[in-house]
């Protein structure tokens, strides 16, 4: 029986300067394929970042993207929710309200392929580089479908870090429509997407694909947008860099990010099925 493990990016599989112990994935790998198991990543960012991030073992593994938005089978797309542009230039519209905007460094338009701006922050988009690594200037937003043929699955924002008395996501959510959720991905980074996009449906659609139990799926995750994911199986696994109030309710990693906490499960979990 096929089995699925799913383990999220920043913070929880990689370590603080983003990177990897590559011995020991290449052992993990190896395991997974002997023992007929999926392994997957699940991310805020878009496939193209993660397919820089696993270059070498690209078609071996899946991968969930921009919080669910996308799901892809190695190189193959198996599921996406696209926006509409009306959808869009209403967020946008929103978003360039001056009760939000006073606390936003960037704005930008999550496509499949790349990342899109109107206006810029130098030092933003240096940071939003590491997450998105196509980013594009436009002059207006329907450059995204004209000149780089494109689709859009979401916002993101970035926060300008100023004390608020009520948390960005929280005031982003109040003023969005009801049908779209704010949900932070760490580092004061914000996406906007359809309310029925979230980590935990990319989970779905791959057991579903794969004809795999939540019994036999195996969860990693450090922050609230890992939530409904973490809470879709009883094997759940969170961060020791994760909010108290995540640790009390999931089981927590001895080790940290930095620790390769994530791989050292991982390795033992396969050794022992």
């Amino acid at each position: 029986m096929t089995k699925l493990i799913v383990t999220d990016m920043d913070g929880t599989f990689l370590n603080d300067y983003h990177s990897f112990n590559t011995k020991i994935f290449e052992t993990i790998l190896e395991l997974c394929q002997k023992k007929n198991v999926q392994f997957t990543v699940a991310s805020g960012s878009q496939y193209m970042r993660l397919v820089k991030q696993f270059e070498k073992y690209q078609a071996r593994i899946n991968y969930i993207c921009q919080n669910g938005a996308s799901v892809y089978i190695g190189n193959r797309l198996l599921y996406s929710e696209e926006l509409t542009h009306d959808e869009l230039k209403s967020l946008d519209n929103i978003l360039s309200d001056q009760t939000v905007a006073t606390h936003l460094k960037q704005k930008l338009y999550l496509g499949q392929e790349g990342a899109y701006f109107l206006s810029h922050n130098s030092e933003a988009l240096v940071e939003a580089n590491k997450y998105f690594p196509l980013l594009h200037s436009i002059k207006q937003i329907n450059d995204i479908d004209e000149l780089y043929n494109d689709s859009v699955l979401g916002m993101a924002v970035i926060g300008n870090g100023l004390t608020t008395n009520k948390p960005l996501s929280q005031i982003i959510q109040n003023m969005i429509p009801d049908n779209f959720s704010c949900l932070g991905s760490g580092f004061d980074f914000y996406l906007i997407q359809h309310k029925t996009v979230d980590k935990a449906v990319g989970v779905k659609n791959l057991q579903e694909y794969f004809n795999v139990t939540p019994d036999d799926t195996i969860v990693f995750g450090n922050n609230y947008n890992d939530l409904k994911m973490l809470e879709s199986t009883s094997q759940s696994f969170v961060m020791s860099n994760s909010p108290d109030d995540m640790k009390s309710i999931f089981n927590v990693l001895d080790c940290s990010n930095n620790q390769n906490g994530v791989q050292k499960k991982i390795l033992s979990y396969l050794e022992n099925i």
